[in-house]
């Protein structure tokens, strides 16, 4: 079975909307998908063929107040607009493909971290979209700046806090061949939480989440040991920008933004014959 995982990292998603919509144009799907944080957000528009519908939303929209302020964080106490981001944008601004969806049926996961017990929660997402994105919110709720989701007895945020990249996950449910998009570059090494103390205080309730925060650095940094084994071993194609990303979480810079798109992209046709060769896919006919 082969496997897609794609990492968050907030508006350094820009790369992996890049990446999907060269697998769009290329015809290149996997079997299963692992969407963690704005990864689960940009393989929603994958799976329905709506190729640049990421890109627009996160460019055109990002000045919006309603879609990212702290306006929205001290009024809901999310810093994500959740009506504008789920109910808004693809109702009425850009319709996102809910009819589609649900006929494709992906075999895709999102990855969310449980605030009660401080372990990763995987989530198929649900194919009515329209009546339970949830599981997708969940993961995208980044810690400090939203509020937990509620969803199945449990309380959700970021999978980015628990398991970031997916990888050792995806092997055990019987992925032998994976492409991994992620969002920093090669010889990256995460540091300990900056905002520690802050979220000792907001989530004192929360002493596995707090214990969750703290190793945070740890599973990331053994989980890119786990992919760069993966990579070597050829049981992985891993995409990821070329340089430092001078972007952070909450970027509104859409030059830089578009920039990052577009080399994500560019990277991804790079890699175009090394994921056909793992995938064992001929690459499709040009029109003449």
């Amino acid at each position: 079975m082969t496997g897609l995982i794609l990492e968050g990292g907030g508006m350094r998603g820009l790369f992996t909307a890049g990446v999907l919509d060269a697998f769009l144009d290329e015809n290149i799907s996997t079997d299963r998908t692992y969407g963690v944080s704005a990864g689960a957000c940009n393989m929603i528009s994958y799976f329905t063929g709506q190729r640049g519908r990421s890109r627009a939303i996160n460019v055109g929209y990002i000045n919006d107040k309603r879609y990212m302020s702290w306006e929205n964080l001290l009024r809901t106490g999310s810093l994500f607009g959740e009506k504008m981001m789920f109910d808004t944008i693809p109702n009425e601004l850009l319709p996102f493909d809910y009819d589609k969806y649900a006929e494709v049926k992906p075999d895709a996961w999102a990855v969310c971290t449980s605030i009660l017990s401080g372990h990763p929660v995987y989530i198929r997402v649900p194919y009515d979209l329209k009546k339970e994105y949830q599981p997708v919110l969940a993961s995208m709720s980044l810690p400090l700046v939203s509020k937990p989701v509620p969803y199945n007895g449990d309380l959700l945020l970021d999978g980015g806090i628990a398991d970031p990249i997916p990888a050792e996950r995806a092997i055990k449910d019987g992925c032998d061949k994976l492409i991994i998009v992620l969002t920093r570059q090669l010889g990256y090494v995460k540091e300990p939480e900056s905002t520690l103390k802050l979220a000792k205080v907001l989530y004192k309730k929360y002493p596995s989440l707090i214990r969750a925060l703290e190793k945070r650095h740890i599973v990331y940094n053994a989980e890119l040991s786990y992919v760069r084994q993966l990579e070597e071993e050829g049981k992985a194609v891993v995409i990821r920008p070329p340089h430092p990303v001078d972007i952070s979480r909450t970027e509104k810079d859409t030059h830089k933004l578009n920039a990052l798109y577009q080399e994500g992209y560019t990277e991804a046709m790079d890699y175009m014959d090394k994921i056909r060769a793992l995938l064992g896919k001929t690459a499709p006919e040009k029109a003449e």
